[in-house]
């Protein structure tokens, strides 16, 4: 099909949407981080289990290394949040398009310029985000944040290799292994928690596991089909744009000028790829006639 890269960023864009409620979600369910991550991934998991499809899943070691990525990825964020800033905690997950630009390079994949400028730019803008609001920043916080951008690459190509027929039923497996490592390691102290949620905790807790989580990941999962990884890579970080517009609006927290510029850079190096990608599929187009 034409144009068929357009749609699998669109896809990806609409996963970022759905990713950014997760600030003004969480913030009306009190539990602590690590439940509500194993909760969300649990409840996505259920949901999306009826699509799982084991006919057209090839169970391999790259499923078993995809859903163990997507544990870290989460068990990562939520651990250097409480190590350093919630900015540098969250931006480094989107680092993966330095990651799977090195991972390009060591396959031999070629060299295209024209993605240079647009990873560059995206980089800049992360980095420039990173430093918003940036007290309590750790070390060891930054570190663990940076493994995020490395299993957040690992997920997004293996996604693109394992996705095939059933991409829904990789998402719901993925969910569900996660689920099962967090909840008995180190949710068995909190668990009990959630038999004190009231009736809007729960209906949060759901909208946070089906929607925000589960329907990002298929959204994202569903884009990987039609696009490349790199550039999947390259329009998730919308994310971080998003998320503080959506705190502005329903909580009044706004941005310091260093977050805004960065947030601004992020929409050029994503605009940039976008801008790219059109031309290059106009001129295939073109030659195609």
């Amino acid at each position: 099909m034409k144009n068929k890269n357009t749609l699998g960023m669109l896809l990806v864009f609409i996963a970022a949407v759905l990713w950014s409620t997760n600030s003004i979600l969480v913030k009306n369910i009190e539990l602590p981080s690590m439940l509500i991550g194993a909760m969300r991934a649990l409840i996505a998991g259920i949901v999306l289990a009826p699509f799982i499809r084991p006919k057209k899943l090839k169970f391999s070691p790259k499923m078993l290394l995809m859903a163990v990525a997507f544990t870290l990825n989460s068990v990562g964020v939520v651990t250097a949040i409480k190590l350093t800033s919630a900015a540098i905690a969250v931006g480094m997950q989107f680092t993966s398009p330095i990651w799977l630009y090195i991972y390009s390079r060591i396959k031999g994949y070629p060299f295209i310029k024209r993605r240079v400028i647009p990873l560059a730019v995206l980089t800049a803008g992360v980095v420039i985000s990173m430093f918003s609001k940036a007290e309590g920043v750790t070390l060891i916080g930054n570190l663990i944040a940076l493994t995020t951008g490395l299993s957040f690459a690992v997920v997004t190509q293996l996604g693109k290799d394992l996705g095939g027929d059933n991409p829904v039923g990789i998402t719901a497996i993925n969910n569900l292994f996660m689920a099962a490592v967090i909840l008995p390691l180190f949710c068995r102290d909190s668990v009990a928690q959630l038999f004190t949620m009231d009736t809007v905790g729960w209906v949060t807790l759901l909208a946070l596991g089906i929607v925000q989580f589960g329907g990002g990941y298929v959204f994202y999962t569903l884009g990987l089909r039609y696009t490349t990884a790199a550039r999947a890579s390259m329009i998730s970080p919308m994310e971080m744009v998003l998320s503080p517009v959506w705190v502005a609006i329903f909580m009044h927290e706004l941005p310091d000028a260093v977050g805004l510029i960065g947030f601004l850079v992020i929409i050029a190096g994503i605009a940039l790829e976008v801008i790219f990608t059109a031309q290059y599929e106009r001129a295939a187009n073109v030659k195609a006639l």
